[in-house]
């Protein structure tokens, strides 16, 4: 009895020790100076904040108390907390502080910063997409969930020990949609972080989630927690890499409940212990292996029925949802600028052939070699499973090589056999190729190569997300980050360009003279396959509805605009989309209609495939009349 007390009464001794090293003598404040950027109320209200809601009141609710909100909780909780607005912020405070949390944008960073931030919702792509960081804009639609969560992480124990309050709930429908959705169970327990209001009409502002697809595969990054949101149940809400976390959540202090005000305060003791602890790779690749179990899973007869089925079901609901609309107008309701172009936007009954559905999917080369032979996709999609490679950032190809060597290209063996070949004169060009392909090294001689390998085949680690490579435990300066699409305004030129895997919408325009003597203005979207932007959503839906934009010369007007038929979208109740092509129309008047004027005209728009969505977009086409 006596060894079990004299045990207890060390564990309580150190374990008080640990705490006090973090904890201001007998003021109960954490001994850390943080650093809190955000937007400054009593400055101008930026044209763009990074805050994004469907309620417009709760966008303008964070501008105006976020910070002092902020302000009021790091004082209270650290032994100095400082405030600035993001316009003021220089990345040089933040080597006069222990942690920064970045609430607000834009900022731009130095390159090697490498001091302990913390990125709040937006702010995690906003900064981590230029410099390479897993901290993508998979989706801005986290809700005020947690789940999938690392209970035994330092985040949720140290300093202090938070009891997470693990409620069932019903599984978000998303995650149900993919191949991972057969292994979903129908509930999960959830840990809330946003605390309800019942008062509140409306959501308050939402947060964002990265890919968690490969999020675990460098030795500097770890996947902490997902959350409830709108795609599948590998989305990252709480994540670090090297030293940024990433605290996808929306809520300031006031809206967080109090288990989530212990966690961020153990986030920000937590992302001081990676002080100048850079990340040593960055995200090159967005399709990692798993693709090839979406493939098996999409390349499917019984989903394809499914879909028209769905496909029926949702013309149906279109078609009720109009009348409604309709209903509400006659009565002299207002039913807004976007009912109005949804209630004139046809309906289509027109479907993908089986034959076209695999086209679709799995690309014309292999339908041309399978046709609707489902099992063969399949067993070509499993026979070469470990010999997939990246195409592009976006899609895989067989590496023929490794395949011909008859060793997965995530074992290291790969590379031995390589070198192997090299010494002994066997293939030499097959061997360099596949050595340069999973490496980040060029070099020119076997010994080299042999040296190599042997100073760091213990350091080496397997990257899919950094390009499928295999790298060595220290920074990469070399290694190309992953450079986002502009997320502004952007003027182009009707240009015959066909839509890619990193730019998937081509927008182009024209002026049409109709045969009344009018002329009409119409904007056209080519869609890459297997990706949509979106028709109608939703009230409370996160994604970006499209619209159109035209601004005509002084003194032109132009008619409501027409659009072509949005199809239901499966696995999003009430969402509707634009897939392939989208058409809008509107007549503009010509009594003042001048050669030389110009017509700017385009889209607002959001473009998404089943698992992945780019920020939202402006194009604008440039017409001049003739």
């Amino acid at each position: 009895m006596k060894k079990i007390s004299l045990a207890l009464l060390l564990c309580l001794v150190f374990g008080a020790a640990t705490f006090g090293d973090v904890m201001k003598h007998g003021a109960g404040k954490i001994t850390l100076h943080v650093l809190y950027v955000g937007y400054d109320p009593a400055k101008p209200k930026p044209e763009h904040v990074n805050y994004y809601s469907t309620a417009t009141g709760a966008i303008d609710e964070a501008w105006k108390t976020r910070m002092a909100d902020f302000k009021a909780f790091l004082e209270q909780r650290f032994e100095k907390a400082d405030v600035v607005d993001v316009r003021d912020y220089d990345a040089a405070m933040s080597e006069k502080v222990d942690v920064t949390i970045l609430d607000a944008g834009p900022v731009k960073l130095p390159a090697g910063f490498d001091r302990p931030i913390i990125l709040m919702h937006e702010m995690a792509p906003n900064v981590g997409l230029p410099i390479g960081l897993k901290f993508d804009w998979y989706c801005q639609c986290l809700e005020d969930d947690a789940l999938n969560i690392k209970t035994s992480h330092a985040i949720f124990n140290t300093p202090i020990k938070v009891n997470l309050t693990l409620v069932n709930r019903p599984t978000p429908g998303s995650f149900f949609n993919g191949f991972q959705g057969g292994t979903a169970p129908k509930e999960l327990p959830m840990w809330k972080v946003i605390k309800e209001d019942p008062a509140a009409k409306d959501k308050y502002i939402i947060g964002m989630v990265a890919h968690g697809e490969g999020f675990n595969d460098s030795p500097d990054a770890e996947a902490i927690s997902g959350g409830v949101c709108l795609k599948n149940a590998e989305a990252v809400a709480l994540g670090r890499q090297g030293n940024y976390f990433m605290w996808g959540f929306s809520g300031s202090p006031n809206h967080m409940t109090d288990e989530a005000k212990d966690v961020l305060v153990n986030t920000v003791c937590y992302i001081k212990k990676f002080d100048h602890q850079k990340p040593i790779m960055k995200k090159v690749q967005i399709e990692n292996r798993e693709w090839v179990n979406e493939m098996i899973y999409r390349t499917d007869k019984g989903l394809y029925e499914k879909a028209l089925i769905a496909r029926k079901e949702g013309n149906a609901r279109l078609l009720k949802m109009q009348q409604e609309l309709k209903d509400r107008k006659a009565k002299g309701e207002d039913i807004g600028r976007g009912n109005e172009m949804f209630l004139k936007m046809p309906v289509t009954d027109d479907t993908q052939s089986f034959d076209d559905y695999l086209k679709s999917w799995a690309g014309s080369g292999m339908y041309d070699m399978f046709g609707t032979n489902t099992s063969a996709y399949h067993k070509y999609y499993l026979a070469n499973l470990e010999y997939f490679y990246p195409l592009d950032a976006y899609s895989l190809q067989v590496d023929e090589d490794a395949k011909k060597l008859g060793i997965s290209n995530r074992k290291v063996e790969l590379l031995e056999k390589c070198i192997k070949m090299l010494e002994k004169g066997e293939e030499p060009a097959l061997a360099q190729r596949v050595l340069e392909r999973y490496t980040t090294e060029k070099f020119a001689s076997a010994k080299e190569w042999r040296d190599w390998l042997t100073r760091n085949k213990a350091n080496l680690y397997y990257t899919e997300s950094g390009g499928f490579k295999f790298m060595v435990n220290i920074y990469k300066a070399e290694t190309t980050a992953v450079v986002p699409a502009p997320t502004g305004d952007m003027k182009t030129a009707n240009a015959a360009i066909m839509p890619t895997r990193t730019d998937p919408v081509i927008v182009s325009a024209k002026l049409v003279d109709e045969a009344n003597g009018k002329k009409q203005v119409v904007v056209k979207a080519d869609i890459l396959q297997g990706w949509h932007i979106y028709a109608y959503v939703p009230k409370d839906s996160p994604f970006i509805t499209t619209q159109p934009i035209i601004e005509l010369p002084k003194g032109i007007t132009n008619t409501e605009w027409q659009t072509s038929a949005g199809v239901p979208f499966t696995g999003g109740e009430g969402m509707f989309v634009w897939e392939d092509k989208a058409t809008f129309k509107t007549e503009i008047s010509t009594a003042s209609l001048k050669p030389g004027m110009v017509i700017k005209c385009g889209l607002y728009y959001q473009v998404c495939d089943n698992n992945k969505c780019f920020p939202p977009k402006r194009k604008i086409i440039e017409i001049q009349v003739l």
